[in-house]
């Protein structure tokens, strides 16, 4: 690996697609090659190098058939107009694992970083290589007033699934803080700079919802800088695709992911959305998902509908799992296992034990053993 490499590279999963991001220390170019084919990180033909960020988009199809790529980078030493100095080409050959049947589905739910990086490097590391599918969901930068603070997701992503298996991103609230919120879609795997998709990944097809901001438009913190009612609107039209399409039904497993679980309604003056929400709870019953992965509230717990967080109506169990303690440098994920039989989440801390274990049947009664 270059020592201009920060990190494995992480392949993120959005529609049909797999996006292969890779920080890297010093400016270069980058393609991936998939069997016989590169697949290039270009702008309408122009090889990119001026972001310290890499993402190249290969189809899932290829990537699942070949269970391996070579990220290539050529150092760029000076880029003129004419006549640019280049260095030799470096690559590294990495396997991938995609997502097959089988009886167990390991995934790590990790969110509210909040910039912290050895952490969650530690809990999320719980599986090892069982791992089948990492989700970051949400607030992994404390915020966005420096593009630098987006180094944090692909330190943690690369650390944790180190190229083999494929993850997933949820934007979060904090993550619209600061000037280069506006950009986070740029670094970021979005779908045509949507922060709000589906995936596929073989038996297992999944939703990401994005809930924006949680006060108020409005509210004097956000300055003037947001309009998220107008952009839940256009994600609700989105939403509605989705159930008419019907794409899920193919699927043995259905996730939910979102950072903020809006089922559950706060006290003022996070109270917003009562009747949106609502709606959309009832909107993705329809999806008949097997479980909700949440983070955002700073809580630890699996319920089942009914629970002591639901407002709304869950359309499913829902797993909230993020607690974060930024100057103690501590951090908890949850683990999730999923089976025929039903779903349990060991919560485990930055030192890898584990501090709390819950399960629900596919029936939704509940068994906590904390």
């Amino acid at each position: 690996m270059p020592d201009w490499m920060e990190t494995w590279p992480s392949v993120y999963a959005v529609g049909r697609e797999y996006q292969i991001c890779l920080p890297v220390r010093q400016e270069c170019t980058m393609w991936v090659r998939v069997g016989e084919k590169d697949y290039c990180d270009h702008s309408n033909g122009i090889l990119r190098s001026g972001k310290f960020l890499h993402i190249v988009h290969v189809p899932c199809e290829a990537l699942e058939r070949e269970r391996r790529y070579t990220v290539c980078l050529r150092e760029i030493r000076k880029r003129r107009p004419y006549f640019t100095e280049c260095g030799e080409v470096q690559s590294r050959e990495y396997c991938f694992e995609p997502l097959v049947k089988k009886e167990e589905y390991h995934i790590i739910n990790l969110a509210d970083t909040h910039s912290l990086t050895k952490a969650p490097v530690g809990s999320g590391s719980f599986f090892g290589e069982k791992l089948d599918l990492l989700v970051m969901n949400g607030d992994i930068p404390d915020d966005s007033g420096d593009p630098e603070n987006f180094r944090a997701i692909y330190l943690i992503s690369g650390a944790v699934s180190k190229g083999r298996v494929p993850c997933v991103f949820a934007r979060g609230n904090h993550d619209m803080r600061g000037i280069y919120a506006e950009q986070l879609a740029d670094y970021t795997p979005t779908d045509g700079g949507k922060s709000y998709y589906t995936f596929r990944l073989g038996p297992v097809w999944g939703i990401v919802l994005d809930a924006g901001e949680d006060k108020e438009d409005g509210n004097p913190e956000y300055g003037h800088m947001v309009c998220c009612e107008a952009f839940r609107e256009e994600e609700e039209d989105f939403l509605n695709r989705v159930i008419a399409a019907g794409e899920y039904e193919q699927a043995s497993v259905r996730l939910i992911v979102s950072h903020h679980p809006f089922v559950h309604c706060i006290k003022a003056p996070f109270d917003i959305e009562q009747e949106r929400y609502a709606r959309w709870s009832q909107k993705l019953k329809k999806l008949r998902p097997t479980v909700w992965l949440a983070g955002h509230l700073h809580e630890c717990f699996l319920e089942s509908p009914g629970g002591a967080h639901d407002t709304y109506g869950y359309p499913c169990p829902v797993v909230c799992s993020s607690d974060v303690d930024v100057p103690e440098n501590r951090h908890i994920v949850g683990a999730v296992t999923i089976t025929a039989e039903g779903i349990r989440v060991r919560y485990v801390s930055e030192s890898g034990q584990v501090v709390g274990d819950e399960t629900v049947t596919v029936h939704g009664t509940g068994n906590r053993n904390n």
